[in-house]
């Protein structure tokens, strides 16, 4: 087992100048606008931007009708210097944020004042002067968490020690509205499921009126505890995390409302025995008139609800229901409602796509606002003054566009046009959208645009100081018959044909999720470089292909994917006749990497060498939400589980493989690789293990970076 390692692990890895660039700049993306927020208005733009080889942001102001930027907060200015806490490391884990610095900040409504936090401490900045006051928040060991400014900006509440407080910031006074919570139970953030899976970051809503705040308590003493230990550092204790895994505990939630100004909370009730998780809470994005209303669903993720609730008695009413025999997809931003409360808008799959429709305050269907044929991909925002519905979408999966739908007309293509991957955030009151667009050319460019004018120019660029690599020279082309499947292809540059290249296939391949759109896919154009053809291929289970496409991974995450890749490959090599279909590799990370262990080990005809990336090996170790949603139960599903593992069957001949994981990923956890690789060694298969200490699952480190991927080319190199 040993002697057949041995020529690849004692190879010489040597990094070149690309890899260190690319590292240093983490990945080309440092100095590049982030977090971009309008000011009322549409007159500035505030985000954050580090320098060009630094992971420490600062927060930034583009005047837009000058385009003249001023540093507004620099960190180094501010008398903070605390490491992050364990709860913060894990709060930026789950957001995928790698920077450091300042790495949100919060905007009051009228636009004068900003909260940001730094090093365990609260700073109140005057937007005008740029001056910081330091808040005497007590004990500030590990927090305070999650500042949001109250709406009249008055005040701000945050969670410390596990408790929602708010402090005046006139007095500079603090109060906390919940106390006395016992071990394992916290008041205002949300649960490891909610962060990870549900795209719910928060704990805790101001009301619109800012009187009273809503907030979760979540009670976690039922839920596996998993220890995170630092094998460098065995004299320290391990840490200890609350992980649901399929079929076992989920953590206890339930809604509170609590005056602002203290006093009892009122506990909002509904059948959670029926609808156990808590999805989605509306409340701060509306006017006076706008309910607080919550979305819930079941554990199996098959039916899901929106409840209006009454702050003063905690009374529920069922406003809708929806229902799949699949999965129902949460949406980003929906339910949403409108700003005078006269109803909310709903994202329904009951006709096969994606559709928004416009519900009254009671729950029922009044209109479609985006039809299915608009290819819905994620909501932007509302437009109360206007009545515009903003949102990107688009019936090409691998393109991203910008749409309105003004007063239930039409979807109207605005912004800049080509093909392209895009987000946007719209100013609180409609004035202008700052619009984010990348093509498989160009790195991402922040414009802002009027909302309102038809003009093909943008008011502003937000400035950018990232370094700019080479462009790529990545196609996108679709292969195969029927529906097809896209894929991308990247050569070397300068290639004429009249060879077989070698193929490495980069993979993700799993739900929401696309590998394949028009982003600058720069990493891949190193790999092409260095001899071979870099495909990717989104097979069914990615999203933007309609609910056939996507639910076709119902019971089996791996034989659908993983046939897909295959067929993307055969239908490719018929139109590219420099692919070699016998010497093809294939890696990817987390869902990618399950999908690298998988082909390497069931398609060993196909795939010849593999590296994955802390792949799920067991879907039984991963979480509850996640992993429920597309097998079920694992005792009720057990059969689901064992032919989705990586080990669920494996042929001959044997092919290399080399295992990458790191040792504190506390969302794919390290037992992963090691079960993989056990059952390896037990079998007598050739693998490589590579583990990097002390890193999550995210790598971030440079030098690690760096290493990492002169590794991965150094197996391909040698095998393919």
């Amino acid at each position: 087992m040993l002697a057949l390692l041995v020529p690849l692990a004692l190879a010489a890895v040597t990094p070149d100048t690309f890899l260190r660039d690319y590292a240093e700049t983490r990945r080309f993306q440092a100095g590049r606008p982030t977090a971009v927020q309008l000011a009322p208005g549409g007159r500035a733009a505030l985000f954050l931007r580090s320098g060009p080889r630094s992971a420490v942001q600062a927060l930034h102001e583009t005047d837009l009708a000058t385009g003249a930027t001023r540093v507004l907060v620099d960190p180094a200015q501010l008398a903070a210097g605390a490491a992050l806490s364990a709860e913060e490391r894990a709060r930026l884990e789950r957001q995928r944020i790698t920077a450091r610095g300042l790495t949100h900040f919060e905007l009051s409504k009228d636009g004068k004042r900003l909260i940001v936090a730094l090093g365990g401490k609260l700073f109140a900045v005057d937007r005008a002067t740029g001056a910081a006051t330091p808040l005497a928040v007590p004990g500030l060991g590990a927090g305070p968490l999650d500042p949001r400014l109250s709406p009249d900006g008055t005040r701000v509440a945050y969670v410390r020690g596990g408790e929602l407080h708010v402090l005046d910031l006139a007095s500079n006074r603090e109060r906390a509205l919940t106390a006395g919570a016992p071990a394992g139970v916290t008041r205002g953030l949300a649960e490891f499921v909610a962060q990870e899976e549900m795209d719910r970051e928060r704990g805790f809503w101001w009301s619109p009126d800012g009187r009273l705040l809503a907030y979760q308590e979540t009670d976690e003493r039922e839920v596996e505890k998993l220890s995170l230990a630092d094998p460098l550092r065995p004299e320290q204790p391990p840490v200890v995390f609350a992980y649901p895994r399929p079929g076992r505990a989920n953590a206890n939630v339930r809604l509170g409302v609590v005056p602002a100004g203290g006093g009892e909370t009122v506990w909002v009730t509904w059948d959670a025995a029926r609808w156990p998780y808590l999805c989605r809470v509306s409340w701060e994005q509306g006017q006076q008139g706008a309910p607080l209303a919550i979305q819930v669903m079941d554990r199996a993720q098959q039916e899901t609800a929106v409840l209006s609730a009454d702050p003063a008695t905690g009374r529920t009413a069922v406003l809708l229901v929806e229902r799949d025999a699949a999965w129902v997809n949460l949406a980003k931003r929906l339910p949403l409602w409108r700003g005078d409360g006269k109803g909310f808008f709903w994202m329904t799959e009951r006709r096969g796509a994606p559709e928004v429709e416009l519900r009254s305050p009671s729950g029922e269907r009044v209109a479609t606002w985006v039809p299915a044929s608009a290819g819905f991909g994620e909501l932007v925002g509302w437009d109360e003054a206007r009545r515009a519905l903003w949102f990107i979408g688009g019936s090409d999966p691998t393109q991203d566009q910008l749409y309105v739908v003004r007063d239930g007309g039409p979807p109207e293509r605005v912004g800049p046009t080509g093909p392209a991957s895009m987000s946007a955030v719209l100013a609180p009151d409609g004035a202008a959208v700052a619009i984010t667009r990348a093509t498989l050319r160009e790195q991402p460019r922040t414009e802002v645009w009027s909302a309102s004018s038809a003009t093909a120019e943008p008011l502003a660029v937000l400035p950018s100081v990232a370094e700019e690599p080479a462009a790529p020279t990545t196609e996108i082309r679709k292969v195969g018959e029927g529906d097809g499947l896209w894929v991308s292809v990247t050569r070397p540059r300068g290639f004429a044909g009249g060879r077989k290249l070698p193929v490495i296939v980069q993979v993700y391949g799993g739900p929401h999720h696309r590998e394949v759109t028009h982003r600058p896919p720069i990493l891949q154009q190193w790999m092409a470089d260095r001899g071979f053809l870099v495909v990717s291929i989104d097979g069914r289970g990615t999203p933007r292909r309609g609910r056939a496409f996507e639910r076709a991974v119902r019971g089996d995450l791996a034989g659908p994917a993983l046939a897909d890749q295959v067929a993307g490959l055969a239908a490719l090599a018929k139109e590219l006749p420099e692919l070699d279909l016998d010497r093809v590799g294939i890696t990817g990370w987390s869902f990618g990497g399950f999908l690298s262990a998988s082909a390497v080990l069931r398609r060993p005809d196909v795939f010849k060498a593999g590296v994955a990336g802390a792949p799920v090996v067991d879907w039984r170790d991963y979480d509850t939400f996640y992993t429920e949603r597309y097998l079920g139960l694992p005792q009720s599903d057990g059969a689901a589980y064992d032919r989705s593992g990586a080990l669920a069957a494996w042929a001959t001949p044997s092919r290399p493989l080399l295992v990458v994981h790191g040792t504190a990923d506390d969302n794919v956890w390290f037992l992963h690789s090691l079960r993989l690789t056990d059952a390896l060694f037990q079998a007598g298969r050739p693998f490589e293990l590579l583990p990097l200490a002390g890193v999550t699952h995210l790598p971030a480190d440079p030098a690690g970076v760096e290493q990492l991927w002169a590794r991965v080319m150094a197996v391909f190199e040698a095998r393919l």
